[in-house]
């Protein structure tokens, strides 16, 4: 399909939504085309080829979304970065726990999900309208079922205080959206959003296909599903998705401490993004990563955006065996201004794997130690502390003789380590503070659930009346 065509038909997709999200995303002003050759909702799409690229642009649009800025927004309120060096405002609000309305960077990040849904629910007005089969019907439901749950997740996660954070889960969330429908919808429960990723992803488990290339896949949507379960402190239901997909031995962890790039560690990505060929890409696929953390273009003194906190600094320098403190480099070393960063994104050209094996070995990890599973935790946690630590010895000796709370904290710090920078910190601190209970855990000084460590809505969300903004009260 030529590009003037995809175009076209992304001009479609956003013009049947235009309306809809303009009470809280970016308004985008659209004109009809006229005259004897304009494309329109009726003849846009005409085959599975058409579809095909709708969804194609429905992934391009998800992999926008996630080449940083969402990763970087939860560093942000976490405790492995520190303050920000560059003075913006923006990222410093959100540092700060201070973000508001108006604040230009949680504006745009806020509106990159809903291009992803709002494109995937134009596909459901297609599916009976063009010549599919059973299967490629399935396939196609699938995916967007996948992307519109992905999506949701990740934003809900950052809009909303987590699940648990009251006991029946009514506090609110985040807009569902469901249909390209010019409607104004309050926000959702978290219960009520959670009910419908859940759902969603359930629908993609049924009708994706084990294999489908680059694309989402049977195994994908139970990745998934298992780590919203997570997240929710769900246990029971996420632990026998984890064994499925770890048990299948579809998948083999890496040699490689850097998971980003991604040559080296495509046989532990159950979904990923992928990005162009081109080694100088300045496109978006990790755009925002490069942009706070990226550290090997500027001179020895100059500071990348994002540094990490002195905490995290300790625990990495701490271990002189752990090969991931090699993944950072020293500003000013033994100055009272001594600085570290992380150096795991100093890449030209490269995308974010979004669910893989490490992740999973540690979620299933700590629930088996949670469980009391002592020896089946640590045989999922021993390869990645072979993979970390040159000679692993002495770790594998100490992690053997651990067991209950000493080994769940031990699963929990190679985490952090393991993926540091990476956006996966703030979620982890808010689910354990939930199963450790009110204000019983401090992240950077402050209680886990307090409202800074949500973000505000942005300031066009008010435009509808049936809208409800996160409370205006910060951290103490």
């Amino acid at each position: 399909m030529k590009s003037y065509k995809l175009n076209s038909l992304l001009y479609i997709a956003l013009l049947s939504v235009t309306v809809a999200i303009t009470s809280c995303e970016k308004n985008l002003d659209v004109e009809l085309e006229t005259g004897e050759n304009a494309l329109t909702p009726e003849n846009a799409i005409k085959n599975k080829n058409d579809l095909q690229e709708l969804l194609n642009s429905c992934y391009d649009a998800c992999a926008n979304m996630m080449n940083g800025q969402f990763q970087v927004a939860s560093d942000l309120l976490a405790d492995d970065v520190s303050k920000p060096t560059n003075n913006d405002g923006f990222i410093t609000g959100i540092y700060n726990r201070q973000s508001d309305q108006f604040n230009t960077f949680i504006g745009r990040a806020f509106a990159q999900p809903y291009f992803t849904i709002y494109r995937c629910n134009v596909m459901d007005l297609y599916y009976d309208k063009v010549e599919l089969s059973e299967d490629e019907k399935n396939r196609f439901q699938g995916e967007a079922a996948f992307l519109r749950a992905l999506c949701h997740f990740e934003a809900v996660k950052l809009w909303a205080h987590p699940y648990g954070y009251t006991p029946d889960n009514s506090h609110l969330g985040i807009i569902i959206r469901k249909r390209a429908l010019n409607e104004a919808i309050p926000r959702s429960t978290v219960k009520e959003t959670y009910d419908y990723i859940i759902s969603e992803l359930q629908s993609a488990i049924a009708k994706l296909p084990a294999q489908n290339g680059v694309y989402a896949n049977k195994n994908g949507a139970k990745a998934l599903l298992a780590k919203v379960y997570f997240q929710m402190n769900d246990y029971a239901n996420a632990l026998p998705l984890l064994d499925e997909i770890i048990n299948t031995g579809g998948y083999q962890l890496s040699d490689s401490l850097n998971r980003f790039v991604r040559d080296n560690v495509a046989n532990e990505i159950v979904f990923g993004f992928v990005s162009g060929n081109n080694a100088y890409e300045t496109g978006s696929r990790s755009g925002e990563f490069k942009d706070k953390y990226r550290n090997d273009l500027q001179g020895d003194n100059v500071l990348p955006v994002l540094c990490l906190s002195g905490e995290l600094a300790g625990i990495l320098s701490s271990d002189t065996t752990d090969q991931r403190s090699k993944l950072t480099r020293y500003y000013f070393k033994g100055q009272p201004n001594q600085q570290m960063a992380t150096t795991k994104f100093n890449l030209n050209n490269f995308a974010a794997p979004y669910l893989h094996l490490t992740d999973l070995k540690l979620m299933r990890a700590e629930i088996l130690a949670i469980q009391g599973n002592s020896s089946a935790a640590i045989s999922d946690l021993t390869p990645i502390i072979k993979r970390a630590y040159l000679p692993s010895s002495a770790k594998e000796t100490f992690v053997a003789t651990l067991s209950g709370p000493s080994l769940v904290d031990e699963i929990r710090l190679q985490r952090r380590i393991e993926m540091n920078c990476e956006g996966d910190r703030l979620h982890q601190v808010k689910r354990i503070g939930v199963s450790k209970g009110q204000n019983n855990l401090m992240v950077r000084g402050v209680p886990w659930n307090c409202n800074g460590m949500i973000l505000q809505f942005p300031a066009s969300c008010g435009t509808s009346r049936v809208f409800e903004f996160n409370p205006t009260t910060i951290c103490n």
